[in-house]
């Protein structure tokens, strides 16, 4: 029997084609990349000089944000890379650079391959004319001679496109500020010269409204009293209204501790009055809280330290808390009573008491006292205090008991800039103290106590994250002799918190080895912090200080030197810290061969 031949219809054809086109498609493609070898690359950029331009055009690039994804070929990679070039194209226009040229070449001779960027940004355009205009007023001279105090700096400088949308809401805060709450930015029109190499702007704005500060609406108080946030409130009700003034408000009940969130909402129209209702949307934090941290010295021992804390006890935001530490060289029982906006608004009234027995090798001290003061905000990120406090300790040095009533009267200033409190990379810190003492015992003893500190804080480099820090204390008490002076009271230095590597105040006079202290110091420290990644950090770090017996420094013969490293490890609340120490002048029969530190926070 012969074999019939099989018809097949155009319909049947046409349904069985596609499929077959795919799998055949699927087997080709599967053939051609069985055994591919994926192309591994490195990614480099030339011809940019600024730091913040290139992490950018980083930021932007598929060639480098892909680079965990290698293609299959030279091919892939080349159209890879030749999309960016739009991408940086952009970039470069937001940085002012209208005439760039970027070049791409693949190096495939290097293993891995590189991918290299070669980038010219050309001239830098300039702000040559910036004007605006108000559809709703007839005569924008009036508000034209505040506008150009923050305009005429501009001009000449370069077009960065950031610039543009800052002027636009320096411009919008600036009328909020002078009582229209609802102006917004109408129109804005960029023109960009080529020929002269400049950008003109001309913003055109509408005003709105003039409004005045109208019923304000609290929502999500429950245990804190409305009094207490209506005192932080900069303005009253009628007031000509000022956007800085809303933003003030918010910084102060964040500032408060009370709240997880605070936002002031403004109505969409005024009162026939022509005032402007607000609405305060707040949500409260807990109030109570439990602490607890262990550290070790091998020159100190361990220690642990336990507090509660209340930060509402009455309604009004008032605060209270009670630390207790224990360690191998003494214990202690701290409390704290904080009133705020004592007075007046951002005012503080802090009542602090301390008992304690402390047994270093220096001194043995039971001590009780309390201290009556008051801070206040002074200027960006410092604040002053002041106050008076009274002291009595019992002091036993060698075989001489002593017994001091101290009446001083400490006043102070504190200025942090830095970033972070316990993990600064950038930023300082700096402080200034005095105290005048007077001994209530015996009222021959009185002296004159300060001390002043900066710490600087710098990264050095981005990529690896390297940071530098520096911080360098001085210390002066004038009016008597050192002996004279309570043991407790005088100043000594070596340790975490000074000089590492030394055993805790054995930096200075000694009598055999207990440390004698001395009238006046100075510390210096200088850390390099490499962040490996989100988790874990290293840090090199040496420390130099001394102490002398009279009221200022004789020279450097008598200053110790300590050098070592340190470990971090990051966690959410900051860095545990792990640092092992070496004496580099050490003294025979004095100073051990190192000495390690566990903390949580930076040395400084």
């Amino acid at each position: 029997m012969k074999d019939q031949p099989v018809k097949l219809s155009r319909q049947c054809f046409r349904r069985v084609r596609p499929s077959f086109l795919c799998l055949c498609c699927i087997i080709f493609l599967s053939a051609s990349t069985t055994g591919a070898e994926e192309i591994r690359y490195r990614v480099r950029f030339r011809g940019v000089d600024d730091r913040a331009l290139r992490n950018d055009l980083r930021s932007v690039s598929n060639a480098e944000i892909l680079r965990n994804r290698p293609p299959a070929s030279i091919r892939q990679l080349q159209r890879r890379a030749e999309r960016d070039i739009d991408r940086f194209n952009g970039v470069l226009r937001s940085y002012g650079y209208y005439d760039p040229s970027v070049r791409v070449t693949i190096q495939e001779d290097r293993r891995p391959v590189r991918v290299r960027f070669q980038i010219e940004p050309g001239v830098r355009y300039t702000f040559r004319d910036i004007r605006f205009t108000l559809i709703d007023h007839d005569d924008p001279e009036v508000y034209r001679a505040g506008f150009a105090e923050w305009v005429a700096p501009e001009i000449g400088q370069p077009a960065i496109a950031r610039e543009v949308v800052r002027m636009e809401e320096r411009l919008v805060r600036w009328l909020s500020n002078h009582g229209y709450p609802f102006a917004r930015m109408a129109d804005r029109r960029v023109e960009v010269h080529h020929n002269d190499q400049a950008m003109d702007i001309k913003f055109t704005m509408e005003r709105g409204p003039s409004a005045r500060f109208g019923p304000v609406e609290w929502v999500g108080l429950e245990r804190v009293r409305p009094a207490f946030v209506e005192n932080k409130q900069p303005w009253l009700q009628g007031d000509q209204f000022e956007g800085a003034k809303m933003r003030t408000y918010q910084r102060r009940l964040m500032d408060a501790n009370l709240f997880s969130s605070a936002r002031i909402v403004k109505a969409e129209s005024l009162t026939d009055e022509g005032e402007l209702p607000l609405q305060v949307i707040m949500s409260e934090r807990r109030h109570r809280s439990l602490s607890a941290g262990v550290g070790y010295r091998s020159d100190e021992g361990g220690s642990v330290r336990l507090g509660v804390e209340h930060r509402n006890l009455r309604g009004y935001g008032e605060r209270a808390s009670i630390v207790w530490d224990v360690s191998e060289i003494g214990y202690g029982v701290n409390s704290l009573y904080r009133k705020p906006d004592f007075r007046t608004v951002n005012q503080n009234l802090n009542v602090a008491t301390r008992a304690a027995l402390e047994e270093p090798d220096a001194y043995r001290s039971r001590n009780v006292g309390t201290l009556i003061s008051i801070d206040r905000p002074y200027r960006r990120n410092a604040i002053v205090s002041g106050g008076v406090g009274f002291r009595y300790t019992a002091v036993r040095e060698e075989e001489r008991d002593e017994r001091f009533g101290l009446l001083y009267f400490p006043l102070g200033i504190e200025w942090d800039g830095s970033d972070d409190v316990l993990d600064p990379r950038r930023g300082s810190r700096r402080s200034f103290a005095v105290a005048p003492y007077r001994d209530m015992i015996n009222s021959e003893i009185v002296f004159l106590k300060s001390r002043a500190s900066l710490a600087y804080y710098h990264p050095l480099t981005r990529r690896p994250a390297v940071d530098f820090a520096w911080r360098g204390i001085f210390g002066q008490i004038a009016g008597v002799s050192r002996d004279a002076l309570p043991a407790d009271e005088r100043l000594f230095a070596g340790g975490g918190g000074s000089v590492r590597g030394y055993a805790f105040q054995s930096v200075g006079p000694l009598d055999g080895k207990r440390p004698l202290g001395g009238k006046s110091l100075w510390v210096t420290s200088v850390e390099l912090r490499w962040r490996i990644n989100d988790d874990f950090g290293l840090v090199a770090f040496g420390d130099g200080g001394a102490v002398y017996e009279e009221g200022w420094p004789d020279g450097i013969d008598d200053t110790q030197w300590g050098a070592g490293a340190g470990f971090r490890y990051f966690t959410p609340v900051g860095p545990l810290r792990f640092d092992l120490a070496f004496p580099l002048n050490r003294r025979a029969g004095i100073d051990d061969p190192y000495q390690f530190y566990i903390s949580l926070g930076q040395a400084f």
